[in-house]
């Protein structure tokens, strides 16, 4: 199993819109680099919520010029929920 996060804007969380409890549905962007989504993230300039996510390798496509983003292909809930990045 392998590591990865996925992303959502911190503002759905605080509104309520959302729960930390998720994790990531079909076809959501998902960074392998821990490091790497901090700094593309801070570069949006709002604010995240992140989930760390298991998942097989072949649960993912990699279509993205960048090799630390790609897309999962499966539903997926996070064993510790969102949480705002640090």
């Amino acid at each position: 199993m392998k590591k990865v996060w996925k992303h959502h804007i911190a503002e759905h969380f605080k509104d309520g819109t959302l729960t930390t409890d998720g994790g990531s549905g079909v076809g959501g962007t998902v960074f392998m680099d821990y490091e790497k989504m901090v700094e593309y993230l801070k570069k949006d300039g709002r604010e995240w919520y992140v989930a760390e996510l298991e998942v097989d390798e072949t649960e993912l496509e990699f279509n993205f010029k960048q090799n630390y983003m790609a897309t999962i292909l499966v539903n997926r809930i996070s064993e510790t929920g969102y949480k705002p990045i640090k």
